[in-house]
């Protein structure tokens, strides 16, 4: 039996947003929130390259994840700065 494994990538920026393995690289959340993904030299995958810093960021960063196709990126990692302090 075969299990799906839902990893996170190495490149992802510590905090609490982060992109799983399940991201197949077709860039809406970079065309939604660019600021905070980067891709891989090879472009098969997206990651957090940044975290969001104030609520404006936040709310790109719920959007991008929101219309995630392959639900690729997910919230529960370790909270940012911004997170903490409010």
């Amino acid at each position: 039996m075969t299990y799906l494994v839902k990893a996170r990538l190495a490149e992802n920026a510590p905090g609490k947003y982060y992109v799983i393995d399940h991201c197949n690289g077709c860039g809406l959340c970079l065309s939604i929130a660019g600021r905070f993904f980067d891709y891989v030299e090879d472009g098969k995958y997206y990651y957090i390259q940044r975290q969001p810093l104030n609520p404006d960021e936040e709310e790109l960063m719920q959007e991008a994840m929101e219309l995630c196709t392959m639900d690729a990126i997910k919230s529960d990692g370790d909270q940012t700065f911004f997170d903490t302090w409010n």
